[in-house]
């Protein structure tokens, strides 16, 4: 089904983008503007396309972030079917990060997201400095902290803060 005739996902970014909220900074004026050059410009890097990152992937799909990239070095399981929607039986033994990136990719066109079956600690501060936010969704503690150690090292030694927004679970701890 294409679901990209009956919803506008335009809408959501602009409505995001284009009024105030109910404590907006005095000098914050709307523009219409910047809905086009956050879709076309903006770099979103998601770590993990487990339980979080389908919901991450999908809300930022959804929202009309265009240039998202994903990284999870895990398969899918039968077990991940029940939480991460994103996937289906056919996708059991497959790369989690291809897998979720087909997914909205298919449901929702205009989209440039790329998939990367890999750790993150395959990439190199030049890769990392490609992205204007990353949003982690994982359950590792070690990997965690070792995304954030890198983003911290990189605005310490280029003077680039990449905004890094952390959620994740560590066994039954949320």
């Amino acid at each position: 089904m294409d679901y990209t005739n009956t919803i506008n996902y335009d809408l959501h970014l602009s409505r995001l983008l284009t009024r105030q909220g109910a404590n907006p900074d005095p000098d914050f004026v709307p523009n219409p503007d910047m809905v086009p050059m956050v879709q076309e410009h903006v770099k979103i890097l998601v770590v993990g396309a487990g339980g979080l990152g389908c919901e991450i992937i999908k809300c930022l799909a959804m929202t009309g972030f265009r240039d998202v990239q994903v990284i999870d070095m895990d398969t899918i399981d039968l077990s991940n079917l029940n939480r991460q929607f994103l996937f289906t039986p056919q996708d059991i033994g497959k790369p989690k990060a291809e897998a979720a990136v087909r997914a909205v990719m298919e449901r929702i066109h205009g989209l440039k997201y790329t998939a990367h079956y890999n750790k993150i600690q395959d990439f190199d501060d030049d890769f990392y400095l490609k992205f204007n936010i990353v949003i982690c969704g994982l359950d590792s503690v070690f990997a965690r902290r070792w995304i954030n150690s890198t983003l911290m090292n990189i605005a310490l030694q280029t003077d680039n803060i990449i905004p890094f927004l952390d959620g994740g679970t560590e066994a039954f701890k949320g």
